[in-house]
């Protein structure tokens, strides 16, 4: 069997309990929910705090434009000629690992068919075996998997989605890393200490100490792709005014053609809103003043970007499936230009959306359109892994394969785990790879090895060096005004607790408004609701950890 746990095992841990209630054993299991001492214990207020990973900066090849400090990526317009090797000795011992990680694609191919995939269990002399959870499923079965009391995989991918009392399971359940990573231990693995320390603050610590891996994110959160060419041909400009935006969607819409697409799961927290609330001045998740956190919910600002999700429905710029519409659909909208912009994480900027467009317009992004934009940046990780409880000596050879999965741009390594192989699924011509017919469906997104380790992330689109100066443009035009989430990789028992119940509330309360079913003054009984469920005991939490950890 190719996969750790078949597709019907999963199936039927799912069916064990309804995502709410499936999680309520870990709170007997794990010993609490409360931010105290103790194994339950997820706070690192009053702990002693592992020091973060040194951090070991790649000396790579020189890009065609340097990055910065605020977060603009460095640019390649080339492949590198010559590549190095970040990884001298032997990765695994020929044993069978397994991994259970999303996915944001369709199925790959089992490892017998899959080259791909042979490549890299041969690079890494292991016999990895990977389960793959479709997004619109990863809540309940991560839920349910969370909850059992069943064998749990090697390796354990964990997204940035509130997963009620995930962090008290990986404390219960995952090994601690803080001895293999902390401080210089990092430096036993050189792809490791690469990962720069914004990506581990973003990830966090749980009870001081330090539990998985980040996956490294560049600076741009979700941000508003679009299709330049069409906003050309309507004559929109790349830096416009809010009633330019609304203008414009409007203007892209008609003949069953939307100005844009949302989709589902974006309504299960402030995905959908990020990029409106960031470009009206709204502060990123929350804002600190004298120690006290204030959540961006009840800002002016974010009151008015919900204003401006209603008009643009009012309008009828937005796909009307929006509220049904999985991710996988809506980016099909997207690709074929049946909505002319989408919403997404920045990590969609990739080959593979660019393949998938396939030419039919110049792919951008948009600037916010207010001068008193405070643009939001990501958590600088997309999620973080973690490896169940184990001997020391099985823990380094996890911990092996999370770095040669996270070799840096340039490296040999970095060619295979994000390219494939060489004549088979790529060649390299006229200074780029030019991916073959049988990387389109063996890759780092149908397998995503991306999610077990991760390089820090340049700017290179291989074929495409347009799109990626109009990204670094863009990045030099936006990253500058663009503001953290303090409360990022902090920790709130209630956030552990009731993160889930409270994204999902504030998604139903935009969604009822831009869509018509309540007034916007609605909104401030949402904000209400949300303060007295958890929100203000989140804050205080918050303000207590931030303290902590200054």
């Amino acid at each position: 069997m190719d996969n750790i746990m078949n597709r019907r095992g999963l199936l039927r841990m799912a069916g064990a309990g309804a995502l709410g209630l499936a999680a309520a054993p870990l709170l007997s299991a794990c010993g609490g929910s409360g931010g105290g001492s103790g194994t339950g214990g997820v706070s690192n207020a009053g702990k002693q705090l592992a020091p973060w990973p040194a951090y070991v900066p790649f000396a790579g090849p020189k890009p065609d434009a340097p990055g910065d400090d605020t977060g603009v990526q460095p640019l390649y317009l080339t492949y590198p000629e010559t590549l190095t090797q970040s990884v001298d000795d032997t990765v695994g011992d020929g044993s069978k690992v397994t991994a259970l990680v999303v996915t944001y694609g369709p199925p790959p191919a089992p490892v017998a068919q899959n080259r791909y995939w042979q490549a890299i269990n041969k690079a890494l002399n292991v016999d990895l075996q990977v389960t793959v959870i479709p997004d619109p499923e990863y809540g309940q079965k991560m839920t349910t998997l969370m909850a059992s009391g069943s064998d749990l995989p090697d390796i354990i991918m964990f997204t940035n989605l509130a997963l009620p009392h995930s962090l008290e399971f990986i404390q219960a359940r995952c090994a601690d890393l803080s001895e293999f990573v902390a401080g210089d231990a990092v430096k036993q693995y050189p792809n490791l200490a690469n990962i720069p320390t914004y990506a581990w603050k973003g990830m966090g610590r749980i009870n001081g100490k330090i539990y998985g891996i980040p996956l490294e994110r560049p600076m741009p959160a979700n941000s508003l792709f679009v299709n330049r060419t069409a906003m050309d041909e309507a004559g929109i400009p790349k830096d416009w005014t809010a009633e330019q935006y609304l203008d414009a969607m409007k203007e892209l819409s008609g003949e069953r053609k939307w100005g844009l697409g949302w989709y589902k799961t974006l309504f299960t927290g402030l995905g959908c809103i990020t990029y409106h609330a960031g470009a009206l001045g709204a502060p990123n998740i929350w804002a600190v003043s004298g120690g006290q956190f204030t959540s961006t919910i009840t800002t002016p600002q974010f009151e008015q970007a919900i204003d401006v999700m209603r008009k643009l429905v009012e309008a009828e710029s937005v796909h009307p499936d929006s509220l049904t519409v999985s991710s996988t659909d809506m980016q099909s909208y997207f690709y074929n230009g049946t909505v002319a912009s989408s919403q997404d994480g920045f990590g969609s900027l990739s080959p593979t959306t660019l393949t998938k467009i396939n030419g039919r317009y110049e792919l951008d992004l948009g600037r916010p359109y207010s001068p008193q934009a405070t643009p939001w940046q990501s958590a600088g990780m997309f999620g973080y892994v973690t490896f169940k409880k184990a001997p020391a000596d099985r823990i380094k050879l996890l911990l092996r394969i999370s770095d040669y999965l996270s070799a840096p741009f340039g490296t040999k390594e970095y060619e295979l785990a994000n390219y494939g192989v060489e004549g088979v699924h790529f060649t390299k011509e006229d200074g780029g790879i030019k991916t073959t017919d049988l990387y389109q469906t063996e890759n780092n997104n149908t397998l995503p090895f991306r999610y077990i380790g991760a390089a820090p992330s340049v700017l290179y689109l291989p074929g495409h060096p347009e799109t990626a100066k109009a990204t670094y443009e863009w990045q030099q035009a936006t990253l500058p005004k663009s503001v953290p989430n303090p409360g990022q990789g902090l920790r709130s028992a209630t956030q552990v607790s009731k993160g889930a119940q409270l994204n999902q509330m504030l998604g139903d309360g935009i969604a009822a408004i831009a869509f018509g079913r309540k007034p916007l003054s609605a909104w401030k009984d949402v904000v209400a609701q949300w303060k007295q469920t958890g929100g203000d005991q989140m804050a205080r939490e918050l303000a207590e950890e931030y303290a902590a950890n200054q």
